[in-house]
Formats: C-alpha cells, structure tokens, sequence
C-alpha cells in the first residue's frame, strides 16, 4: 500500500490538504523542494486540483516560475467563472424539477464544494450531477428538452423505444446546452443496482445554500459520505481531485461524527469503499482518524488491495497520465471493482454492464425489443477487434500497428 513517492504529487497532495493552517503551509514549503514545475503542471492539471494547487502555492509563499504561475491561476479563475454559472443552473434546475412534483437531488458539483469549502473557488466541477427517481425520466427529460437542453449520451437522438429502456440499461443521460455546463439526469446513483441501492431522490435529504438566494437539496450527510466513497472507489480513485474534496468535507467533522458517517457507510454495505477512503486521506492528506478507526481500517487484504490499486491509477506511469490512454488503466480500475461488495448478484451486476454497453448498444441498429441479446453481437465483435489488433501488430509491428488498433 506504498503512498506515491513522486515528488510532484506529494507537492500536489500537500497542496490538497484541509482547511489552511501553518501546517499545511509548512508541508507546501517542504514538497516544494526539488520540483520539476513543469512536469508539476502537467500532475495539476490530470488531477484536476488547479483551485486547490493555487491557494496552497500562494498561501505558503511559494515562487512558482512564470510558466506555471500564469496557466495556473488563469485554470484558478476558470474554476470560479464555471462554479457560479453551475451554482445558478443548479438551483434555477431543482427547483423547477421539483415545483413541477419531482422530487429532485443535485450531487457532487457545487453542492459539494459549497459542503466541503464554503465557496466556489476551489473544486473542480464540469457538469450539474441531479438525482431524480426511475419512474420520473420521461416527464423530467421533458422538462429539460423544453429547457433546451438535449441528450448526448448515452447517445443521441434516442427513439421512443430506446428512451423506455434506459432505465433497465443504465444509471444517467447526459444532456447538453449551449452555453451551460452539461446536465448528468441519474435516476440511480450507480451502474450497479446493487450499490446504494436504499438512496435515491426520496429519501432523507439537507439543503444546501449556494448563494444568499440560492439553494439545492443533496443527500443527507452521512448518506452523502456514503455515495462519495463509493463513488470514488468505483472510479478506483483515479483523479486526486476526488479524493480532496471528500477529504476537505470530512476534515470539518469531529471524530464522533465522522465515526457516525463510517457505521452509515457499513449499514450499506460500503465498508471497503470507506475504510479505503479513510486510509488514502491518512496517508495523502495527513487526515487524523477517530480512535475507534485508527487501529481497525484498512487490516483486511481486501482493503489494502483497493488502496495499492487506486494509488497505481492515481499515479498511473508518472501522474500526468490518462488512465484511458494507459494501456491497463481501465482493466485495472474493472478490476477493483469486486473487491467492494458481495454476492452474486452484486458480481454479476459488474459482467452485466461490460455486456451491455449503453453506447454500443444504442448505435447498433437492433431493435430495442432485442437489447437482450446484445451480449451476443458484442463479445463476438468485441473478440475479433482484439485479434484483428494482435494480427496488424505482429504484421506491422512497432509503434504504428497498435496506433492503426486503437483507431478501430
């Protein structure tokens, strides 16, 4: 469960601790040493943390040369303009979904950063997150259509039928208009049913105030830590920004509370996810854990398994590098994916949603009367793309086959 050791991230991860303090000051100057800045840049920007980076640099007084300095407060003042346009679009949504009788949740986004920072300027956000319940996605995509807003994934100018399967399919469309952040409609929080699956728009909620007249419900807290842990170890905890925001949320917690928020977590069956949350926010941020935490997370194999798995995303190569462009990285991260819950049909939830590729599936020119037999186009099809690939790289050879293989 090696933390990683390389240099830019541990300046970055410095930076990514919460609230300011002397402390996190004295732990900016000390990273700060020996540091390739550009190869730092280039870790802000894949970890997504340029409002984080900024306030640590400037707030522990540390000479940044220009050429990173520059690209990283205009990324700064980027993530201000982006969060007040999405604290407007997100307030101005949930209450329009809701005054027609939806029940209607934001998540993640500027609700988070709003819990987790008390402003706009730090957190990382490029799309509105809105929970709705399943059997409200017609009348609520109606709604945004009306609104000019319109879907782009999982794909495009979905039919009738399509749109009456999507719940049976998948978690969310995305939805775009122009000039506003992209709109994420969930009707359940993961692709895995069998995740969180007692959480959902009706549930216990806490508004939260985006502005001096503006607000939007969330999850109740200890619920919300829930999703966030899961949420990030489904993701294999693959950006630090993840990772920073729920740590700056919990660090405001005293020990009992976040004790209470862990035992919510456990009732719904997110142990590894939180006990892996807990232990990377230990070693990354220097988060000081609840007595009757400290000396029990993170012991399972399963959980240091989870751990040693999100640190090599986190890092993938060097840190500067997508995990979709990393040849293992997706492999990986569906790899870590059993580890965080139990059954069978939990598992089989995991296979089901690799068979099933909503955007695959939607381009095809099957019927949706005949999705269920999808799994049988896809794994022939899926099998002969890789021998294809393996044939012209043993042909070709060299750099230029495997380029020729992943443009298929």
């Amino acid at each position: 469960m090696s933390v990683p050791a390389d240099p830019e991230l541990r300046l970055a991860a410095a930076c990514c601790r919460w609230p300011p303090s002397p402390a996190r000051n004295a732990a900016v100057r000390a990273a700060a040493v020996g540091v390739d800045w550009d190869r730092f840049g280039r870790v802000v920007v894949r970890q997504r943390i340029a409002g984080l980076v900024d306030t640590g640099l400037k707030a522990a007084g540390v000479v940044v040369p220009e050429q990173v300095a520059v690209p990283l407060a205009r990324q700064a003042r980027r993530i201000v303009h982006t969060n007040l346009i999405a604290a407007g679009d997100t307030a101005r949504l949930t209450a329009r979904i809701a005054a027609a009788g939806y029940p209607v949740l934001a998540i993640k986004g500027v609700v988070l950063g709003a819990l987790a920072y008390g402003s706009f300027g730090v957190k990382h956000s490029k799309d509105i997150d809105l929970l709705i319940r399943p059997e409200h996605i017609e009348p609520v995509l109606a709604l945004l259509e009306a609104d000019g807003y319109r879907i782009m994934q999982p794909a495009p100018d979905l039919t009738a039928e399509q749109r009456a399967v999507l719940p049976r399919y998948g978690k969310d469309v995305a939805l775009l208009r122009s000039a506003h952040l992209q709109v994420e409609l969930h009707w359940r929080l993961f692709t895995n049913p069998e995740l969180l699956p007692m959480l959902g728009a009706g549930g216990a909620t806490q508004t939260v105030m985006l502005g001096s007249n503006l607000s939007a419900p969330t999850l109740a807290p200890a619920d919300l830590y829930s999703y966030l842990v899961l949420h990030g170890a489904i993701d294999g905890w693959s950006r630090m920004k993840s990772l920073a925001d729920l740590h700056a949320l919990v660090a405001g917690c005293d020990f009992d509370t976040l004790a209470l928020w862990h035992d919510r977590a456990v009732v719904l069956g997110a142990r590894a996810a939180s006990e892996q949350a807990l232990v990377m926010m230990r070693d990354l941020f220097a988060l000081p854990l609840p007595p009757a935490l400290a000396g029990t997370v993170g012991q399972s194999r399963r959980v240091r398994m989870l751990v040693a798995g999100a640190y090599r995303l986190m890092a993938a190569k060097d840190g500067t590098t997508e995990i979709d462009t990393w040849p293992y990285g997706r492999m990986l991260s569906l790899a870590m994916q059993p580890l965080l819950g139990r059954g069978a049909r939990y598992q089989w939830q995991i296979l089901r949603s690799v068979l099933y590729m909503q955007s695959d599936m939607y381009a095809s020119k099957l019927p949706p009367a005949l999705y269920p037999l999808f799994p049988m186009m896809r794994v022939p099809a899926w099998l002969g793309s890789r021998v294809t690939r393996g044939v012209r790289h043993l042909l070709g050879g060299g750099k230029s086959a495997t380029i020729a293989g992943k443009a298929q």
